[in-house]
């Protein structure tokens, strides 16, 4: 019997799949990404021909897709699929599918959490009363209303914080390179618009080559002072060391970052045996990240904004159906 490996896994995953049916396939389980599966756990599926992947599964690098000769489709379990070398599987004849739609709301309302935390300071409220210290004088915060928000990207995700801040009474301005009909009003020139009007710039782009640090130095200085930071994208959106001297010099007000860039030593423990443990710019960068953390006015989580219980099942339910989809010839969601 042929297995579908699946990487990264937790128990909602399996509970998922013990209803359902994948031609006689047999689904096999890593809790772990594929570059953490010893070579002894793998040796005997290295005959698959499905994987399924989450964003740490990290398989730029082809050392890992190498040793599967016949493999024929993975499957993303997200949107995003920078994590994948989409050449690569081109030239060896391997489909890419990803999850398209799964967490609009999910992100978006995450996203509007880490807004009203910085403006409300509520994280510094808390832990002064969990240390019995507290100056009701540090607390102030600013209401949104009548804030100008500045959205960076107007897909799925884009849209419902566009419906989250209207519904607060703000000001949205909007950017995007492929503008929808039904935003045209909302829609600035071009992004030095946004930064140049915007209190609050949320990010809700993918990480590409053209939006690599999108917001850099040369970004931070036409903004407003004390503008305020949102990122639920991807870390690589933001030159990290251009963010640490805005914030230092009090460009930036504030930052919710649900994404840093190269943040896998934070996330991950074992990531000093990882093949990129000693690149420069990824150990730069995991210093600033450090760093960044140590300011009042920094929230930064674990990339976890897709993460609630209606969304893991979204994404369950498309990754199935892209396997599906596959093995009766008709696949889905190709991306690449």
């Amino acid at each position: 019997m042929q297995s579908i490996l699946f990487f990264d896994t937790d128990n909602l995953l399996r509970d998922f799949s013990k209803n359902k049916t994948l031609n006689n396939y047999q689904p096999i389980f890593f809790d772990t990404d594929i570059n953490s599966v010893s070579d002894t756990e793998i040796a005997p599926y290295l005959d698959s021909e499905i994987i399924s992947v989450f964003t740490h599964s990290n398989i730029i690098s082809n050392a890992q897709l190498d040793k599967f000769k016949n493999l024929k489709l993975i499957t993303t379990r997200s949107t995003g699929f920078n994590h994948i070398d989409l050449e690569y599987c081109k030239t060896r004849g391997i489909t890419v599918c990803n999850v398209p739609k799964y967490g609009e709301t999910t992100v978006a309302e995450f996203a509007f959490g880490l807004l009203l935390a910085l403006a409300r300071k509520i994280i510094q409220g808390r832990n002064g009363m969990a240390h019995n210290h507290v100056e009701i004088s540090n607390y102030m915060g600013f209401d949104l209303f009548g804030k100008t928000i500045g959205i960076i990207g107007t897909g799925s995700i884009g849209r419902h914080m566009i419906g989250l801040a209207q519904g607060f009474g703000m000001k949205v301005i909007a950017y995007d390179p492929y503008p929808t009909e039904a935003l045209k009003k909302l829609y600035v020139p071009s992004l030095q618009d946004i930064f140049k009007q915007a209190d609050i710039i949320s990010l809700h782009v993918p990480s590409t080559p053209q939006n690599h640090h999108m917001l850099d130095e040369t970004a931070f200085s036409m903004m407003k002072q004390g503008v305020i930071i949102i990122n639920t994208a991807r870390g690589d959106l933001i030159d990290t060391q251009a963010l640490y001297c805005a914030i230092r010099s009090g460009i930036v007000g504030g930052a919710g970052l649900d994404v840093l860039e190269n943040e896998d030593f934070l996330i991950h423990d074992d990531v000093l045996t990882c093949p990129r443990a000693t690149d420069r710019d990824m150990l730069l960068d995991s210093a600033m990240n450090l760093k960044l953390l140590q300011f009042r006015n920094v929230i930064a989580t674990p990339h976890i904004a897709f993460n609630s219980v209606d969304a893991i099942n979204r994404i369950n339910a498309t990754t199935f159906n892209n396997i599906m989809a596959f093995l009766k010839g008709k696949p889905v969601n190709v991306v690449g």
